[in-house]
This record gives structure tokens, C-alpha cells and sequence, in this order.
């Protein structure tokens, strides 16, 4: 855009006049004025190309469409031309009651520039997205009868450039976005309230200061403020001179302040987030308001490179959130806030980043109840960062712009301050360091010293790195595995502001294996036990928290991706229990213990990575087969202990003892399952078949080895497997032929599609040269010499009287590449449907549905498989139940480590990989709706760009002659 510096230049004008950022008057709980509020929540009719003039829209608007408000117009079938304005007309009645007071027309979020009109009369305009403004409306209202507000709202503004919104959302964004709403005060009322509460050097006492300006549009005399306070659990707290008179002597404001010691508060923490019910009574002659606030008693420091909360170092341990719903998009509900919130809270998160705007105040209140430490971010993205082509022509260094910056903060700081739960101020998202954004690191240090600010960009490395080291906490995106120890030493405490990307853009291989977002917890458990251990490493955020994909009305689904531990329905996906575990605050660090002697308890590591709770005030649980207690133990914050457990079991050899720890919030914070004595990891719920000696023998290329009641045929013109049978049924189609996989990645593609090709080819133009066998005592050995297109070498085949067949394979590689999987597929009928498996996990315990269990049991589709037809069909079951052609993600995802892994059919006849531990397996439903499996000889994590450094160590790039080689047991098995 040319003409930008001159847009820019206007916009600013055209705002700082009227915007009222920072003016906000306070919203009684009650008043004299009954009611307080009149909801304009519901349907509104809404015109997306209205020409006509603003003032004369009267009730011609009933005849427009209807939309719902809150709500993106987008997201309900509606599109405005750029630049134009989409208008918002509704009626409404103001109560009789509503005289001598001052009413306000209060907005959470409108996106992004609003013009007002009430009765046809002007109420201002408002340019900022996802920022909350209010316009007095007193004397453009007709009480008592029906009244009309019309608000037209302008897309894609300079404002939404500024964000990135539009852009970052991959649709139009627009609308009023959160809830609106008309309340009502006397004439004598607050406004701008700051409540503060500092500790004593021991933090142990505290200060509560109130300062706030009272507005007095009547000319009032004088005021009485009265000051309640009530505890966590209900008693009021007895305040000192708690009712104050204030000589107002006709003044139009007058600034108050207030100040009570408090003795030994109980103090609000993200472990213990103890809120205040603080009441404020103003009265005059005007009338009476009684306004209520939820607070906590809390002290935020910066020291070195560490963040203290009370005089503690904290961790945090966050996510990323965007406000995101498959269906409503930006715009939620209370219901989503709620589950948004506690999801998080049970997934051990203690800190939230409001990735890359200000949320609803209600997702904010409920940080503060839950305990969630907040990271509040303005609306403003990618200022000067090549993600935004505007800035390819145009000068992000414009002091031109500095103004709506201020502002914006203004406005935040306005609305958000007096929320326990926000630790940090961030003023941008991922921006070019200017001039303007140090001046504004000066407005947030004069405007509120109680907490420091942020700014995203790179505060190492070379890449847009300009120099914000006046910022008290220190910002780094994507530092890869070898962050934590650059930052040991850090002068400032540094922030993650972004780490650990979920895969998203590899989208061929999450959709053929689900099993990638699986070993997205191995990289992660690693970078986060760095990140722990690292002092100048405040935490870090996982880039996304939600996953961010919108469906259209007209049947498009876009956005960035899949990025988040929980889907858009809000369902768990595998990596929200890595996060759960890597971020757990208590840590049990046995998988296996001897069995004790006599009279003598289970000894356990356990550590307490919790910042403020002892593990006394915890809830510790055990059970060994049938036999289950308690464990009481005192173990401050950071540090080790050794957890006794005294089961009365007979006998322990060979058992499972699991261990739960629930935290003083009645949140699971960690449950592990730990071996004792020697725990048979073979024993599959099968039988061998067996024999006393193999029959052998060859007709023309075919060649069967034959035991009681089973045999195998091989092809020796193919030199493959081409069937097995138990008892004349068939279980096994054939095998094996050779799978070579390379890493995959792809763009930041914001469109989606359904039919995302598969990543999941068998080695081409094979060749065989020779095979060859022999039978050696009870053993039938094949040899096959073949090639491929990308390597070859030899396959060999051992056939034993057990019932068994060992595979061993080495292969040479005829190309270069960078692989994720090789190894051996076999096939096996489609009645072959039951799959059940044995493996070494990452973790000792899982929850029944996570696809990285270490034992299941599961079915290519059954009951509650969901395949999704179109964009849009919510699911209902879990996500591991949702479903393309290869099979549920439940079913096809690679289970690592294997013990062994069996397919069998409903008669009990199959076949069982055996392994060590070392192998991983993946069964899929083939082309010819049987089903295939690969047993890999290696396997990592997937290819997507942002993650791919955290497997660094695991790689194992082929490069030409390069030796592959593993070896594969199948059994044959029935009930």
C-alpha cells in the first residue's frame, strides 16, 4: 500500500481524539439504579453492503438478515468488501428506573473499527481490535420506550493490518466479537480503579492500595467510600478506617486513594490462587453503587535473570492460546473459556500467553480462580517481520505510529491491571525493535512498576534481532534443543515465548500416521527438562495451545493448522498428556525397583518441582493388584525425597505398583506405573503353535513348510511370503517387502484439503535376482537377493518348527535421503482386524485412549470410528477415534518400542511380531482393504520444519551405500 505513511498519519489523528482509551469506568455489582445492566447480546439484523447514510438506518434495518451477537460475521456466511463497513442494528428498551445516572454502551471487542450510533444520533467511534472501549450514552437514550443502536463496523482496517488478524485468521475478520451491553451508574461514581498489594520485605504482610477517581457529574459535595474485605474462604477482614469521607467540593473528578495494611494475607499464586472479595460503597446524594472485585495479594519481582512471585523464583509452564473455535471462530463462549481454562489447568500448564491479542476478561477471571499465570499480549503482530507483506514497502520505524500503540496499552492496562493472574505485559508479537517500542517499554515501566513487559522478538541469534534489551524479561521463539543451556547465564530472565511447535505443516505424514504426534513428546520431555533445569530460563510457551482451523459456511476449512495439545472441539490429542507429564510438579523418577525383603518398604525416588506447595498438602495414593493406600509426606518445593511405600502383598514379584499423586486443587498432577521384580514382557495372550518336524516341499516356484495344523507358502519367483494358514484359516496375505519412508515437511499453508495424499508407498522397481533354500534340522532357510529403486541388497528367511519365522534383512541404499521409517511390511487378511500390543513406553502409565499406551487392544474402524465427509461435522467420540482409509488414528499410529504386537481374527488365529523393545510397528488397512504392517527398524520423530531440531540426535541420514539392517520375528498364534 503506497499511501500507507499517509493512512497511518490519518488513522492516528482520527483516533486519539475520541478513542476515550483508558477511561473506564467501573461496573457496580449493585446501585441505586435497578438494574444495572441491559444485555444486547442475541440477534441483531446486519447489512454487509449498506450504503446509505448511518443516522437514517431507523427501522429499515428489520428487514435486513439476522446474525448473532457475539459472533464473526464470516463464520455465519457473511462477507464485507475490504474497507467497507458491515452495520449492526438492533432495538432495545431502556428501563423507566434509568434516570439521574449516566449510562454507558460498553464493548469487549469489536474487530476492528466501530462507528456508534444511538437513535440516529452519533456515539463516537472506536478503532482497535479485541480491546474493550465504552462510549456514555446517557442523553442520546429515551427511557422507557424503544430506542435503536447501529454500529457499523469497518473491515480490514489499518488496525487489522497492525494485528496481522485478517491475515494470521486466513479469513475476513469481523464483527463484534464478544459480549456487548448497557450499564448504568449514579452521577457520583468511580472510575480508573487500581487496586495494588505490596508485600513486606519478608513477604509476609501486605498493603492493600485502592486509587481510582471519582466521577462526580452533579457537582457533588462530598462522598463516603466504604471498604470491605472478605478472605478466600468468607470471613471479612477487619480494615482500619474503612469508610473515608471525600470532600469533592463540586469538582467534575477527583483522584482517591486509599491505603490498609493487611496481617499475613493468604497470598495468590498459580498452586495457590487464594482471591479476596474486596467491596467498595460510594455514596452521595446522587445516589449509592457498591462495587465488587476479586483480588489477590501478590508480589511480582524481576532479580537477575529470575521472575519471583512472593519472593520465589517460579517456572513457567505455559502454552500459547488463541481465541479459536472450529465453527464460531474468534469469537466464544463462557462454556469454551471455561473448558479452555480448566483443560489447561489439568494438563499441569501454569501460565497461558495471549498469543496475539487481549482475551475475554472472563478467560481472565478464570486464571485468576484456577490459578494460571498470564502473559497478556496486545493486539499488534508481525510490525517490521517479514510474515506481513505490508511492511515490504512501508517503513515499520514510523513514529507515526506510536500514538495507537500507547493507546492500545492504555486501554489493556485499563481494562486488565487488577487481575492477580497476569505476571507480564507483551507489547507485540514477533516485531521489528524500534524507537516506538522503547518508548513504549517506558509507558509500561511508569504506567504500572507492580509487573514488567515483554517484547517478542529475538533476543539472540541473527534473525530479527534489533536490540530490545531495555525489556526486563527477555523473549526468544523456536531456540531449538540447544536453548536452554545458551540461555544458562542469561543477564535477564528469558522467556521461550514460543517453543516446541506441534508437527502441522508435515501434513502427509500426521495424516498417514498419527504416530508423529506421538513422538512429539520424546523431543519435547528432553527440551523441557533443559528448560527446567536451566536458571535464566523463566519457561516457555508450546506454539499452540488450540488448534487453529476454522470452517467455513461455504464449505472451506482454513488456517494455520493443527498446532495444539487439544483439537478445536477441544478434545485431547496425544500431546497434551506429554505436556501433562513433561510439566508435571512432582516427579517419580523409578520405572523399576527390585523386589524388597521382608518387612521392609518399596523405596522411591520423588521429586517436587512444585514452586510453593509442599507435598503435605498432597493427596498420595498406591495400589498393587488388590491391594491400595495412602502416603502422607513432607518434601518442600525443589527438593528430592524418598517416597515408602508399605504394600501388604504377599507377592510382589513380577507386579505393577502405581503411584497418584493429586495436588491441593484436586488435580491428578502424576501417575506412574512401576515394575517390581521381573515382569514378563513376552507373554502375549496367545499360544504357540508348534511341531514336531516341518514338512517340506516345492511344486514349481511354490514352495510350503507345513507343522501341525499350520503352514506357510513362499513364492520363490517373487521371493516373498504369499500366505500362512492355522488350521486352513488364513492369517497372513505376505511379505515382506521393503518400505523406505523419507521425512516430509511442507509450507505454512493456510488452505486445507480432505484428500491430503498419503505418505505411505512400498519401495518400487524391485528386482529379484536369486532365491535360494535349504533345510537345515528343524529349520528352513530362504535366501533372497533382490534390488529396488532405492536400495538392495538381501532378505532371509529362518522358518522353525515353533511356528516361527525370523527375517533378517540388510539392505544398501542406492540414493541419498533423510529417512523417518524403513522396514519390512507384511500383509494380512481384512478379517485380521484385532490388533493388541505390548511396548515400552515414555512414560510408565497412559490414559486408556492415548494412542501411545503401552498395551491396547483396537479395531481398523468399529463403532465409533469417524470419517470425516465434509468440513464442519463435529465429532463425538475421542480423537482417537476420527478416521481416514488406513484406519482410525488409533489403529495406524506407530507404536515405538515394541514388545511384540499381534493381528488376529475373531476365531483367535494370527500372527505376533516379536521384538525387543527396540523395533516399532505400524498396521494400516491397504489399497485392497486388507491389512498391512510395518515393522521398522527405525523409526523418529516427523519432519515438520519448526520441530524437526529436537531430533537431531535420533537422525540417520542415508547417503549413497549406506547400510540398513534389522531383523523381524513373526509367530503364528491361536487362543
Amino acid at each position: 500500500m503506497k499511501n500507507l505513511h499517509f493512512l497511518i498519519c490519518l488513522f492516528m489523528f482520527l483516533l486519539i481524539a475520541p478513542s476515550g482509551y483508558g477511561q473506564l469506568a467501573v461496573v457496580p455489582r449493585n446501585s441505586s439504579v435497578s438494574p444495572v445492566k441491559v444485555d444486547l447480546n442475541g440477534r441483531w439484523n446486519f447489512n454487509d453492503s449498506f450504503s446509505g447514510n448511518l443516522a437514517e438506518v431507523g427501522n429499515r434495518a428489520k428487514k435486513w438478515p439476522q446474525i448473532e451477537v457475539p459472533g464473526e460475521w464470516a463464520m455465519q456466511g457473511f462477507e464485507v468488501e475490504p474497507g467497507k463497513a458491515g452495520v449492526y442494528s438492533r432495538s432495545f428498551a431502556v428501563p423507566k428506573t434509568w434516570t439521574n445516572c449516566k449510562i454507558f454502551l460498553r464493548c469487549d471487542a469489536v474487530f476492528s473499527k466501530a462507528d456508534l450510533f444511538v437513535n440516529g444520533q452519533s456515539a463516537g467511534s472506536h478503532t482497535g481490535p479485541m480491546v474493550a472501549f465504552e462510549k456514555e450514552v446517557s442523553s442520546l437514550l429515551k427511557r422507557g420506550k424503544e430506542n435503536r443502536l447501529t454500529i457499523a463496523v469497518t473491515a480490514e482496517t489499518m488496525a487489522d493490518t497492525l494485528m496481522s488478524g485478517t491475515q494470521y485468521a486466513a479469513h475476513q475478520l469481523g464483527g463484534i466479537l464478544r459480549k456487548i451491553y448497557l450499564y448504568a451508574v449514579p452521577e457520583v461514581y468511580l472510575a480508573d480503579l487500581v487496586v495494588t498489594t505490596p508485600l513486606d520485605q519478608n513477604y509476609e504482610h501486605a498493603d492493600l492500595a485502592i486509587n481510582a477517581t471519582l466521577k462526580n457529574a452533579v457537582a457533588a459535595e462530598r462522598a463516603d467510600v466504604n471498604v470491605r474485605l472478605f478472605a478466600p474462604n468468607g470471613r471479612q477482614v477487619e480494615l482500619a478506617n474503612s469508610r473515608k469521607t471525600v470532600q469533592l467540593k463540586g469538582e467534575k473528578e477527583l483522584p482517591i486513594s486509599l491505603s490498609f495494611p493487611v496481617a499475613k494475607p493468604d497470598k495468590w499464586d498459580a498452586e495457590h490462587p487464594n482471591l479476596y472479595r474486596l467491596e467498595l460503597d460510594v455514596l452521595t446524594d446522587a445516589g449509592v453503587e457498591t462495587i465488587v472485585k476479586k483480588i489477590g495479594f501478590r508480589q511480582i519481582e524481576v532479580v537477575g535473570n529470575q521472575l519471583f512471585v512472593n519472593g520465589t523464583p517460579i517456572k513457567m509452564k505455559g502454552v500459547n492460546r488463541h481465541e479459536v473455535h472450529p465453527l464460531r471462530g474468534r469469537s466464544l463462549t463462557p462454556e469454551l473459556w471455561k473448558q479452555d481454562a480448566e483443560l489447561f489447568k489439568q494438563g499441569n500448564v501454569n501460565y497461558i500467553r495471549t498469543s496475539h491479542y487481549p482475551p475475554a476478561e472472563e478467560f481472565i477471571a478464570l486464571c485468576d480462580s484456577l490459578g494460571l499465570y498470564v502473559e497478556l499480549e496486545n493486539p499488534i503482530c508481525w510490525v517490521g517481520h517479514g510474515a506481513n507483506e505490508h511492511w515490504n514497502d512501508n517503513d515499520p520505524k514510523d513514529p507515526a505510529m506510536y500514538n495507537y500503540f500507547e493507546q492500545i496499552a492504555r486501554a489493556d492496562l485499563a481494562f486488565f491491571r487488577n487481575h492477580p493472574s497476569i505476571l507480564i505485559w507483551s507489547m507485540v508479537n514477533e516485531s521489528m525493535w524500534t524507537a516506538n517500542w522503547s518508548r513504549l517499554a517506558d509507558f509500561y515501566a511508569q504506567q504500572d512498576p507492580t509487573r514488567p513487559a515483554t517484547f517478542h522478538d529475538q533476543a539472540y541469534g541473527g534473525f530479527n534481532n534489533y536490540g530490545s534489551t531495555k525489556m526486563p524479561v527477555a523473549n526468544m521463539h523456536y531456540p531449538g534443543p540447544n536453548g536452554p543451556q545458551v540461555v544458562e547465564d542469561f543477564k535477564r530472565p528469558l522467556l521461550f515465548g514460543e517453543y516446541a511447535h506441534l508437527n502441522t505443516y508435515n501434513r502427509e505424514e500426521i495424516v498417514t500416521d498419527p504416530g508423529v504426534r506421538d513422538a512429539w513428546g520424546r523431543g519435547f520431555r528432553k527440551m523441557w527438562e533443559g528448560m527446567y533445569k536451566s536458571r535464566g530460563c523463566l519457561g516457555g510457551a508450546i506454539w499452540s495451545g488450540i488448534d487453529d482451523v476454522f470452517y467455513l459456511p461455504d464449505g472451506r476449512a482454513v488456517g494455520y493448522g493443527e498446532w495444539g495439545p487439544i483439537d478445536g472441539w477441544r478434545r485431547e490429542k496425544p500431546e497434551y498428556y506429554h505436556m501433562k507429564k513433561s510439566y508435571s510438579p512432582v516427579k517419580i523418577h523409578n520405572q523399576h525397583v527390585e523386589v524388597p525383603e521382608k518387612g521392609k518398604p518399596i523405596r522411591l525416588q520423588i521429586e517436587n518441582r512444585f514452586d510453593f506447595t509442599n507435598l503435605s498438602e498432597c493427596r498420595i495414593s498406591w495400589q498393587v493388584g488388590n491391594k491400595s493406600g495412602t502416603v502422607n509426606m513432607d518434601l518442600p518445593p525443589q527438593k528430592t525425597g524418598i517416597l515408602d511405600i508399605w504394600p501388604t502383598n504377599t507377592q510382589l514379584d513380577g507386579e505393577i505398583l502405581t503411584v497418584r499423586v493429586v495436588s491441593p486443587q484436586n488435580i491428578e498432577v502424576e501417575a506412574c506405573a512401576i515394575e517390581i521384580g521381573q515382569v514378563k514382557r513376552d507373554d502375549f495372550p496367545f499360544q504357540k503353535v508348534l511341531a514336531r518336524q516341518l514338512a517340506v516341499s516345492q511344486a514349481d516356484d511354490h514352495l510350503q513348510i507345513a507343522g501341525d495344523g499350520f503352514e506357510w507358502e513362499f513364492g520363490l519367483k517373487e521371493g516373498v511370503i504369499n500366505g500362512a494358514q492355522i488350521n486352513h484359516e488364513k492369517v497372513l496375505n505376505g511379505g515382506a517387502e521393503l518400505m523406505m519412508l523419507e521425512l516430509r515437511t511442507g509450507p505454512c499453508n493456510t488452505e486445507h484439503s480432505l484428500e491430503i495424499p498419503l505418505h505411505n508407498s512400498l519401495c518400487t522397481g524391485k528386482k529379484v535376482q536369486d532365491v535360494s533354500w535349504e533345510q537345515v534340522n528343524d529349520t528352513v532357510k530362504v535366501k533372497v537377493l533382490l534390488s529396488y529403486t532405492m536400495a538392495e541388497g538381501e532378505i532371509n528367511y529362518a522358518f522353525t518348527a515353533g511356528g516361527d519365522v525370523v527375517v533378517n534383512y540388510q539392505m544398501k541404499a542406492t540414493i541419498k535421503m533423510n529417512p523417518r521409517q524403513w522396514g519390512l511390511v507384511f500383509s494380512v487378511p481384512e478379517s485380521s482386524q484385532n490388533l493388541q500390543w505390548y511396548r515400552k513406553g515414555l512414560w510408565s502409565w497412559y490414559p486408556e485412549n492415548h494412542i501411545g499406551r503401552t498395551n491396547g487392544e483396537v479395531v481398523p474402524f468399529g463403532d465409533k470410528a469417524f470419517r470425516i465427509e465434509s468440513f464442519g461435522q463435529k465429532p463425538v467420540n475421542d480423537w482417537r477415534f476420527d478416521a481416514i482409509s488406513l484406519g482410525t488414528n488409533d489403529f495406524r499410529a506407530t507404536r515405538e518400542n515394541i514388545y511384540w504386537a499381534a493381528l488376529s481374527n475373531a476365531d483367535g488365529y494370527g500372527v505376533t511380531v516379536v521384538g525387543d523393545g527396540q523395533q516399532a510397528f505400524r498396521a494400516f488397512v491397504d489399497a485392497n482393504e486388507n491389512i498391512s504392517f510395518l515393522v521398522a527398524g527405525y523409526s523418529t520423530g516427523g519432519g515438520d520444519m519448526f520441530f524437526s531440531g529436537h531430533y537431531n540426535d535420533e537422525r540417520k541420514p542415508l547417503e549413497e551405500g549406506s547400510v540398513i539392517k534389522s531383523s523381524v520375528k513373526l509367530q503364528l498364534v491361536k487362543k
